[in-house]
């Protein structure tokens, strides 16, 4: 039935937990409770455990931080010894679980004698013609890899001169689908620190010697505020005063021996990091001699649900190289555009993400690199940072969105690019569709984490998906809604419905936290057959929280006379699209703003004609750049008759 067009009987409370899944990374876990059966949804007798939605391959194993490769130290190798040129070494990545497909390295270069670079790639296959490592004489340079592995081991090729080198394991990846393990979810790159700053995210002020800085992401820059097990991000040490390393490790753990990036006096380094949040949701940044200023992106993060993408790796496979003849380099202010199907071998798939190596080479000037979906704005984040002449390659988790196109921004001089493709994330298929939450203003997943507010209602709150056939199904299908929020994971079944139909279920508001940000998804079940877990949703929950609101006092007024307001709206966010970018206002009439007013910085100013004495009260909704922030007050005055 379609229970879209009427409200249903007021719901139950949340369903105690009788069944869990957990899904836990280094130390965070996800428990997942399942509610009762309605008895509705015979043959499942009422009271038994409904399913989580079925997993999917290539989900993320967290692994402590281990140290699988030092030639310095004959770990993984027979003897202290560099790689020489022209050469290759094999260590073993460990025990790993039944299932593995691709390891996640953070790989090292030292000790360096000739300019030269290095290849990654599995053991027992031909060498690729990529690499991952290029460095100069002297250098120490790291770079997050993702191999493929098939027999345990990896392989290392150096090209010239010799080199020492470190590998650290941070992961893998599994198609085996009992694995305790986490999705990926991508989201548009946006900056969540920078020392340089002063503004929102900003400390103004470096890390010195020995020094710590402790990063919040839990609900920031679109991780979840609960149900984030570890987050992927650019980390770049920039103004560096002498040569050190710097760690990134979860909040509240021990500080690991391994390192995430090397750097010398008056370097700028960036490298992907994948790290796990610690029990509040924060991150330590440590960094160990001299002083730098650190800028960290966010590029993504992991869960426990399974409405996340899984991982498939495909190789090193060269799709882009600016160098090949018919190509030029990529100019001052220029942007690069790249078909994830152009030489990728991917055919249908519809990758939701894919994990680049990029590589800038041949600069003629200091610049950076950015790298965003094609149909996106391009963000305040960078990957790559170069000086001229200088080599500079670095591993690129990134969206892809419904332009199918990836862009390469270049902001100054000209950089020839070369983009290998080691894998791509794709989202699961055949789940619920046509999200939406609300009863009399449905609102769509149309946009992304932390989504829209929600506003308080009567009792409760629509949420509504169309089902889609469960396989196997040998009775009554219904829904099965799950949301994660601050008090942790719980789970709903919505009322019988067949498939292809809107199945709509109330929550009660007083199981929502006002102010707080959730996420949810929906699968369809018999109670023992599941579909997979649709697309995530996200929302926030409250009255309007977003902005800090103010609006100015018009002082003493007369009929007839003009009044003017300063309307503010100030939020601690640092990601421009949560900026605010208008406002929208209406005298004596909370449902009509109709009139609308850009805001710059965060400010407007507004004159209305006011002719009636008495007291009127005027209504303002500040509304973010992307429209997902959105927050209401009001103020009233009192005009005097002439």
């Amino acid at each position: 039935m379609d229970s879209s067009t009427s409200h249903p009987p007021r719901p139950r409370a949340w369903a105690p937990p009788r069944a869990l899944l957990r899904a836990a990374v280094a130390g965070t876990a996800l428990a997942l409770a399942t509610a009762a059966v309605p008895a509705s949804a015979a043959p499942a007798a009422a009271g038994d455990p409904v399913p989580p939605a079925a997993v999917q391959p290539g989900r993320f194993v967290q692994t402590d931080l281990t140290r699988l490769l030092d030639t310095r130290n004959a770990i993984g190798v027979p003897t202290r010894s560099p790689l020489g040129g022209d050469s290759s070494l094999r260590f073993s990545v460990g025990q790993l679980a039944p299932g593995a497909t691709a390891v996640v390295l953070n790989v090292t270069a030292t000790d360096t004698t000739e300019e030269s670079y290095v290849t990654v790639h599995p053991d027992g296959k031909p060498r690729p013609r990529t690499s991952n490592l290029n460095f100069t004489p002297g250098q120490t340079v790291a770079n997050l890899v993702t191999v493929p592995v098939t027999n345990g081991y990896i392989d290392i090729y150096n090209h010239l001169g010799s080199v020492d080198l470190v590998a650290d394991i941070f992961g893998y990846y599994t198609d085996d689908l009992a694995a305790t393990a986490s999705t990926f979810q991508p989201v548009t790159p946006s900056r969540a620190l920078d020392t340089r700053s002063s503004g929102p995210g900003g400390s103004a002020q470096s890390v010195g010697t020995d020094g710590t800085v402790n990063l919040k992401l839990a609900g920031k820059n679109r991780v979840p505020a609960a149900g984030a097990t570890a987050v992927v991000l650019n980390v770049t040490a920039t103004d560096t005063a002498d040569s050190s390393f710097l760690t990134v490790y979860p909040h509240g753990t021990p500080r690991p021996s391994t390192s995430n990036l090397n750097f010398t006096a008056d370097q700028t380094v960036p490298n992907l990091v994948t790290v796990p949040l610690g029990a509040d949701g924060s991150i330590d940044l440590y960094n160990h001699i001299g002083t730098a200023d650190l800028v960290v992106d966010v590029f993504g993060f992991y869960t426990g649900a399974p409405s996340g993408s899984g991982f498939t790796a495909t190789g090193p496979t060269r799709v882009l190289d600016t160098r090949d003849p018919g190509r030029q380099k990529v100019g001052p202010g220029g942007v690069l555009t790249w078909s994830v199907g152009e030489g990728s071998g991917l055919g249908d798939a519809k990758p939701s993400a894919v994990v680049l190596n990029v590589t800038a080479t041949g600069p003629t000037a200091p610049g950076h690199l950015d790298v965003y979906p094609g149909g996106s704005p391009r963000p305040s984040s960078s990957n790559l940072n170069y000086t001229a002449d200088q080599t500079v390659a670095n591993t690129v988790i990134v969206p892809v969105d419904a332009s199918g196109n990836v862009n390469f921004y270049n902001n100054a001089g000209s950089v020839d690019v070369v983009v290998d493709l080691f894998g791509y994330f794709t989202a699961p298929q055949g789940g619920p569709t046509g999200l939406s939450m609300d009863w009399e203003y449905p609102v769509a997943c149309d946009v992304p984490s932390p989504g829209r507010w929600l506003h308080p209602g009567l009792y409760s709150t629509g949420f509504s998906a169309v089902g889609s056939p469960v396989p196997g199904a040998t009775g009554p299908v219904w829904t099965q809604y799950v949301i994660t929020g601050p008090d942790g994971t719980r789970s709903y079944a919505g009322p019988q419905a067949a498939p292809g139909t809107k199945s709509t279920f109330g929550v009660p508001l007083a199981d929502l936290r006002t102010g707080s940000a959730y996420s949810w998804y929906a699968y369809g079940t018999d109670g023992v057959h599941t579909t997979a877990a649709s697309r995530p949703c996200s929302f926030r929950y409250g009255n309007d929280p977003g902005f800090r609101m103010t609006v100015s006092d018009p002082g003493k007024l007369y009929s007839g006379q003009t009044a003017r307001f300063t309307l503010t709206a100030a939020t601690d966010e640092i990601e421009p699209g949560f900026q605010a970018a208008t406002f929208r206002y209406g005298l004596d009439d909370n449902s009509s703003l109709r009139s609308s007013v850009a805001a710059t910085g965060g400010t407007a100013t507004v004159d209305l004609p006011v002719n009636q004495w008495g007291t009127h009260t005027l209504y303002v909704e500040a509304v973010s750049a992307d429209g997902t922030r959105t927050s209401r007050t009001n103020t009233s005055f009192y005009v005097i008759s002439r």
